[in-house]
């Protein structure tokens, strides 16, 4: 005897089978095969990850309602342990660390609109082709309006990294700190500017090959945000991405620091008609102007402020007096 059934409920209250999509992602959530199981295999892939067909997942519910999924699935640097969590005819995939970053928003679906076995074979393939690119190791940073970086994985070797643009430059390729949080690869190296030895960080996502110049451990939208392609820089291209940095750069730092300038000479000239001192008048403007030495000086219009960098470096080039 057959019992042919359009839909259970398995562990945690979810009804399955369930068919989702979203982002270049599709996904099989079902009961595993046997009528006594009480087991859930996941089927999914997308365009750089993906489970080897369907595999078991280990099933916690979550006191909000939800059920997370845990199981296995291939990337680029090899296998990993994936957390789907299903919530009603919906499931979100968290694909980055920190909160609500790389989230991939699957919708349920009666059936899927591609072959499953199709897909999942297509997925293995780009799955090798992305274990052949991190095996190399080589990848350019791009940001919108282009190359903006290199950086190079070397195994258990620190990997190295040259970044030129507008906001920040590595003199020559350096060697970073990586660590690992969970899927992204977070990578420390000295850059300009620097004002008191602090570096910078890049989160590389292995699953979607891209990376975010992090300000802290919520991400925001003033943060950049890049993508990796595989390839190295050329020593033309290397250069032509230094000289732009270089007066790109130097082009913003000027309309910054003339504009602040302005603002600071206005503002010393007190009720009295004397100019205050920039140690008077630190504690409110010191944060405008890191990295650079500043005087505040009587002139025949009024008060002028003297500029100079604290340390010549990358964005930190000015020098000169500015007044109202």
């Amino acid at each position: 005897m057959f019992w042919l059934m359009a839909c259970s409920v398995g562990p945690s209250g979810l009804s399955l089978p369930l068919h989702l999509e979203g982002d270049g992602v599709v996904a099989v959530v079902k009961r595993e095969d046997g009528w006594r199981s009480d087991g859930v295999r996941v089927g999914l892939w997308g365009e750089r990850f993906g489970t080897r067909g369907e595999t078991r997942a280990d099933v916690v519910a979550d006191p909000d309602g939800s059920v997370w999924l845990h199981f296995r699935v291939d990337t680029g640097l090899g296998e990993a342990i994936a957390a789907l969590r299903v919530e009603g005819n919906g499931a979100v995939l968290p694909l980055g660390a920190r909160p609500g970053e790389g989230e991939v928003l699957l919708k349920g679906v009666e059936s899927l609109s591609v072959d499953r076995l199709q897909y999942a074979a297509e997925t293995a393939d780009r799955i090798r082709e992305e274990q052949r690119l991190w095996q190399s190791g080589a990848f350019t940073i791009h940001a919108d309006s282009g190359a903006v970086g290199e950086i190079q994985f070397r195994g258990d070797e620190p990997p190295v990294v040259g970044v030129a643009d507008a906001w920040w430059m590595t003199p020559r390729p350096v060697e970073a700190v990586m660590e690992a949080d969970g899927a992204d690869l977070v990578v420390t190296f000295d850059v300009e500017p620097s004002f008191e030895g602090e570096g910078a960080q890049l989160r590389v996502n292995v699953p979607m090959r891209t990376a975010v110049a992090p300000l802290g451990a919520v991400p925001v939208p003033e943060e950049r945000r890049f993508t990796l392609v595989p390839g190295r820089l050329d020593d033309e291209s290397r250069a032509l991405m230094s000289k732009s940095a270089f007066e790109v750069a130097n082009q913003l730092e000027q309309r910054y620091v003339e504009d602040m300038g302005q603002r600071l000479a206005a503002a010393a000239l007190n009720e009295s008609g004397v100019c205050s001192s920039w140690e008077t008048l630190e504690p409110k403007w010191g944060v405008l102007f890191p990295g650079y030495e500043v005087n505040v000086v009587a002139v025949e219009s009024g008060c002028a402020v003297e500029l100079e960098p604290a340390r010549v470096q990358h964005g930190r080039r000015y020098r000169g007096t500015i007044s109202q």
